[in-house]
């Protein structure tokens, strides 16, 4: 399943958000690495818990198509 559809169903599933956290382990490990031992696991902690946040406040349904970005990118540079 795509991370999309996952963030979108993790609305409703504990499932689809331990698959989430799953497909982020091995970030989490390798950005823990290069952190103190002693704080590890404290950290692990705070950043699955910001991620489960992320994930729970995000709106897939803000997210705009091709077109409706290529618009705003467009007229962004108008402004600029």
């Amino acid at each position: 399943m795509a991370l999309y559809d996952l963030v979108k169903e993790s609305k409703h599933s504990n499932q689809a958000m331990n698959e989430i956290i799953n497909l982020f382990e091995p970030k989490l490990k390798k950005s823990l690495s290069m952190t103190h031992y002693d704080q590890r696991e404290d950290l692990k902690q705070e950043l699955k818990y910001r991620l489960i946040n992320y994930i729970q406040k995000y709106n897939v349904d803000s997210i705009p198509g091709f077109w409706e970005l290529k618009a705003q990118l467009e007229n962004k540079e108008l402004i600029q």
